[in-house]
């Protein structure tokens, strides 16, 4: 199976690590887990169907059962606390701890990746090298954000998206994205981009107090409709952020970077009530 380092959910690994051990002994079992471990079996199986979360004091006993070293030791306790984060400043803090017990073993082009999708910032800075003739001034650059970073956040940013290929000079040596837009495909399942989708929103929440009506567009709809309805709805949300995607790429004359964000959830859950006869 895949070493512990590739892993971005504890669940994932310890799920892995049961039908493999399960496949190679037929004595092991979920019975057999519980003797080992104290924990119940039933419990264990919620766990590894990312129903249920284990405790804090059961990792000491989930490592030695599972004959972790140090450094994985290190990476699976911080992998559980990562799951279980509560608020995005707790995923981007345990994600940056688990980047830097992974580089030793995984690609740093993967690393970085993820690196890329944690801070808001590296997103803004690739479309912002679209405007600015940067030069260098990482001052200028940091000050031009809302909010506004520091100058050594966005020197390491700019680092980053060097080394990730995402932006490169032109033939007059000025920087600038090396394609028109960049997408998650697989990688919108890693909990990297969870957290910046969360950024964003955080962002959007703190521009309704600090950008004037005139330079914003926030606006809200609560409605009820039918299962088929919603997909008509995803489907035409989809069609406009194509269209959009269509009319910034033709677009020429740039002025600012703006965060469109699209939201759609069930604030109901009636699928989970029998309805009434």
């Amino acid at each position: 199976m895949d070493d512990i380092f590739k892993y971005l959910d504890y669940r994932e690994y310890l799920r892995d690590h049961y039908n493999y051990n399960k496949s190679c002994h037929r004595f092991f079992s979920f019975r057999y887990v519980a003797g080992k471990t104290g924990l119940d079996a039933s419990f264990y199986v919620k766990v590894l169907n990312k129903q249920k979360h284990i405790a804090n004091s059961a990792i000491p006993t989930l490592v030695t059962f599972l004959k972790l070293s140090k450094r994985e030791d290190s990476y699976f306790s911080t992998l559980v606390h990562f799951n279980k984060a509560k608020s995005t400043d707790q995923e981007t803090f345990y994600l940056q701890k688990l980047l830097l017990l992974r580089k030793p073993v995984t690609a740093v082009l993967d690393n970085d990746l993820y690196e890329y999708f944690a801070s808001w910032w590296n997103v803004v800075l690739r479309e912002e090298l679209n405007i600015v003739p940067f030069q260098e001034n990482y001052d200028d650059l940091a000050s031009r954000l809302h909010p506004a970073i520091s100058s050594q956040q966005a020197q390491r940013s700019i680092r980053l998206l060097q080394k990730l290929g995402i932006i490169t000079p032109d033939s007059t040596g000025r920087l600038r994205p090396t394609h028109d837009f960049v997408t998650t495909s697989g990688v919108d399942q890693i909990k990297a981009v969870r957290s910046y989708q969360k950024s964003a929103l955080k962002l959007a929440i703190g521009a309704l107090d600090t950008i004037p009506r005139e330079h914003r567009d926030i606006s809200t709809l609560t409605v009820s409709a039918s299962r088929q309805c919603l997909e008509i709805i995803r489907e035409r949300i989809s069609d406009l952020r194509r269209e959009i995607i269509e009319l910034v790429r033709k677009d020429k004359d740039l002025e600012e970077v703006y965060q469109i964000n699209f939201q759609l959830f069930p604030l109901t859950k009636n699928n989970t009530k029998k309805k009434n006869p």
